[in-house]
């Protein structure tokens, strides 16, 4: 597992997903919607994954840059390399490209939970919701279901 030390299970179709605990949730000033979740890693026991994108000055703005990086700039990539990012019942899923699993140093499916601060899970949906609906096509906001509740707005 690249530089993670996270917990794997096995998930439907056979694809491994690594599991991370959230200790913190940072947001940033409003001029960009930033979510960042620290957690301990075998990279480093004060990782954090930040994600940051700008917001739109109205509706005929196109989708606005997102950013991903982790711990420090070396490891980082653009959103185009980010398949998925979803607040889903009461984790955060990241899938990434082969581009973004080798910029991040993550497995492809990796998850956050929130089992020892669940107090953190609102802040950080609140933010995945934001990205999602300033224009982030692969953002999305899901009930324990699956079932997709906020996405970007046409």
């Amino acid at each position: 597992m690249p530089g993670g030390r996270g917990t794997v299970d096995e998930v439907a179709g056979g694809m491994a997903t690594t599991f991370f605990e959230v200790e913190e949730v940072f947001t940033e000033p409003p001029d960009l919607i930033v979510l960042s979740l620290g957690f301990a890693s075998a990279h480093d026991p004060y990782d954090v994954l930040h994600f940051a994108c700008g917001r739109p000055d109205g509706p005929e703005t196109p989708e606005t840059p997102f950013h991903v990086e982790r711990t420090d700039q070396d490891l980082a990539c653009s959103g185009r390399d980010v398949v998925s990012l979803t607040a889903c019942g009461d984790r955060i899923e990241l899938v990434l490209s082969d581009a973004g699993m080798r910029a991040l140093g993550l497995e492809r499916r990796t998850s956050f939970r929130f089992g020892t601060h669940p107090e953190l899970y609102p802040v950080a949906c609140r933010q995945v919701a934001a990205m999602a609906i300033a224009g982030q096509r692969n953002v999305f906001v899901a009930d324990r279901d699956g079932d997709v509740t906020a996405t970007r707005v046409d």
